[in-house]
């Protein structure tokens, strides 16, 4: 039986220990023994203990992760989704380990993770993309040129980590200021869309180099880094623009030469979409895939890191499907402090299932998401009012969370047909 290590932890890290004992290989987790929260390791065959605290010393340490992968004698590593699944030296350190990655290659991973040189790609392939700059000098050049707002992002950054919008020339001094002072810091900045559309477009890419469509879907609820809502299939950009993103995800990837699953995100406005930033990961949103495809993303993922090649049209993504995801993420404390869930009710909902691996009987240090909330339905107004249901019937205490706030953008949204929901939000 080969044997799989689980680098990751939480929801991800257990439905992966599930699939890969589906698939016939043994799992063994990674458990942080600073980290309070271990559930996802009680399934799988064995775990392995690291040193540190916090993330970076731990799940996120790549020298700590391939060690562990030694230890536990892994023939391969499974990283899920988050800042590890990204970084190129652990595809690289393994390979030299003699260890398999299940994911895209490092050179692939190093491309996409270097926010200017992904979008010189794009552009150099023919996507569109924003007007952009990298470096202090660079970026106050831009500004003069095209003014404010501009984004700004680490240039390696992760999940929308340190993202900051500058709209006023005061802000635009004071972070140029910042920059400067931070030699070590590299930033890319690009013009900012206003009431821009996210949209995201996921593909599989088998060993012959055959895009597979995975699905798409919008943000429809953003709280700076965070989407909070997400739905599938996408309503608010036309057909013909769609279409076109489609098109500019598969000449982008394979442009790349990268196989395995990812997502190409772009933005839009006025008419015109623009190319973001592509991920080489499992996305956050893998269930609406899921729920679409009826394929099990984690076991498609090991199939292509194995060079499997898929006939064209035998993965497709039903856009009658309709799905809405919440996700309830906790609301940091003012003092750092980690909190604890003293109370964790999800009521059962018709159409509605949670990604949640949380233990209420021990502090949450390292988490920052209580569960994710997927209704699937015939309509999007049937998936967003069980959603809604759900949300609002959630009993949740002990730390702070954006429950109330999808709740709220739910019912103004006009989704949501009046009287849906129970409107007995947890606490």
């Amino acid at each position: 039986m080969r044997r799989v290590l689980i680098a990751n932890r939480g929801a991800i890290a257990a439905r992966a220990i599930e699939t890969f004992r589906t698939l016939g290989w043994s799992p063994t987790a990674v458990a942080a023994v600073s980290d309070p929260q271990r559930l996802h390791t009680l399934a799988a065959d064995g775990c392995e203990y690291l040193e540190g605290a916090g993330l970076a010393q731990t799940y996120d340490h790549v020298g700590r992760i391939v060690e562990a992968a030694r230890a536990c004698g892994a023939d391969a590593v499974y990283p899920g989704y988050g800042a590890l699944a990204e970084d190129p030296a652990l595809p690289e350190q393994l390979a030299a380990a003699g260890i398999a990655f299940i994911g895209p290659t490092a050179g692939v991973l190093a491309a996409a993770q270097d926010k200017d040189h992904a979008v010189a790609t794009a552009d150099r392939l023919g996507l569109p993309v924003l007007p952009h700059a990298t470096g202090s000098e660079q970026i106050a050049a831009l500004v003069k040129e095209i003014g404010l707002p501009v984004i700004l992002k680490p240039v390696t950054g992760c999940g929308g980590l340190g993202v900051r919008i500058v709209h006023t020339g005061a802000e635009a001094e004071e972070a140029l200021s910042l920059m400067a002072a931070d030699a070590g810091a590299d930033w890319y900045a690009e013009r900012y869309v206003e009431r821009g559309h996210v949209v995201g477009v996921t593909v599989a890419v088998d060993a012959a180099g055959t895009v597979h469509p995975l699905g798409e879907r919008e943000s429809l609820l953003v709280d700076g880094s965070m989407k909070l809502l997400e739905a599938s299939p996408v309503q608010g950009v036309a057909a013909e623009l769609l279409e076109r993103m489609r098109a500019d995800t598969a000449k982008l990837v394979t442009g790349m030469g990268l196989r395995g699953v990812a997502t190409v995100e772009f933005i839009v406005g006025a008419g015109r979409h623009y190319f973001l930033e592509v991920n080489g990961r499992l996305p956050l949103a893998y269930r609406m895939c899921e729920a679409q495809t009826g394929r099990d993303v984690v076991a498609l993922q090991t199939e292509l890191a194995q060079g499997a090649v898929f006939a064209p049209g035998s993965i497709r993504a039903d856009r009658d499907v309709h799905c809405l995801e919440a996700r309830l993420f906790i609301t940091p404390a003012a003092d750092g402090e980690p909190g604890r869930i003293t109370s964790l009710v999800l009521p059962p909902e018709p159409g509605v299932t949670y990604n949640c691996a949380l233990d209420t009987s021990r502090p949450v240090v390292l988490d920052n998401i209580v569960t994710q909330v997927l209704a699937c339905g015939d309509s999007r107004e049937l998936a967003a009012g069980a959603v809604l249901r759900a949300v609002e019937g959630s009993g949740i205490a002990g730390v702070a969370h954006c429950a109330e706030e999808i709740a709220v953008w739910l019912r103004g949204s006009g989704i949501v047909p009046e009287r849906a929901g129970s409107q007995a939000l947890g606490v």
